[in-house]
């Protein structure tokens, strides 16, 4: 009886134990495509709209994006790499040069705009036109909004912090922002609360892979008010 139970014991570990496959990021993979992007899933898509000093405007999706506090609003985007046609991105040389920029939510609808922007055109290039966007002015700064998009945040630069980068010839750049200014579309709008299910905003995964949103809960904070 009890060697019968010892060895349900050991089965039943058997069962339970996990495997991890490990790797140090400084050295090569297993795997045929790098996991870290999907390991951190979702991340919401900041759809970046500036304007160079000439005017010329520019909207490119950033996963790197969040918001990063709330007194007053703040977020952050980060930029990698580098353009084909010169050492920085045109959303970072124009927020470098300008000091603003709009953060649009990019929605499922707009799934197929967001992605033609994601294509490296010449700076002097607008991508709103190339996809058939229209932008409309904002309240308090140069830079124009995306008009579908529900959401706007008008940003002004408070920060750029240089990270680590694997290649000298690349640019790997946090950008902080003060939202000095929210536009929110009425439709989205329930009972003065913002419907996500309205938004229908898509997230980026890891590989190929965007998704909508899913089932949506609550968690009541007894400490916490509203």
């Amino acid at each position: 009886m009890c060697l019968q139970m010892h060895m349900k014991l050991e089965n039943t570990f058997e069962v339970r134990e996990k495997k991890f496959m490990f790797f140090k990021t400084n050295e090569s993979h297993p795997l045929p495509h790098h996991p870290f992007k999907a390991c951190i899933a979702p991340r919401p898509i900041g759809w970046v709209s500036t304007a160079n000093r000439d005017g010329v405007g520019n909207v490119a999706p950033f996963s790197f994006f969040n918001g990063i506090a709330q007194n007053p609003p703040q977020l952050m985007i980060a930029i990698n790499g580098k353009s084909p046609h010169a050492e920085r991105k045109d959303t970072l040389q124009n927020i470098e040069n300008t000091k603003e920029f709009v953060v649009n939510i990019a929605t499922y609808d707009l799934k197929d705009e967001m992605f033609r922007t994601a294509a490296p055109e010449h700076p002097d290039m607008d991508e709103a036109e190339l996809a058939g966007l229209e932008m409309i002015p904002s309240t308090l700064i140069k830079p124009k909004r995306i008009k579908k998009s529900p959401i706007h945040l008008e940003c002004v630069l408070t920060e750029i912090i240089p990270l680590l980068c694997d290649h000298e010839s690349e640019r790997n750049t946090a950008i902080f922002g003060h939202v000095v200014g929210i536009h929110i579309d009425d439709g989205v709008l329930v009972d003065g609360k913002v419907d996500l299910k309205k938004v229908n905003p898509i997230s980026r995964l890891g590989y190929k892979d965007y998704a909508t949103l899913g089932d949506i809960f609550q968690l009541d904070a007894p400490w916490r008010k509203g």
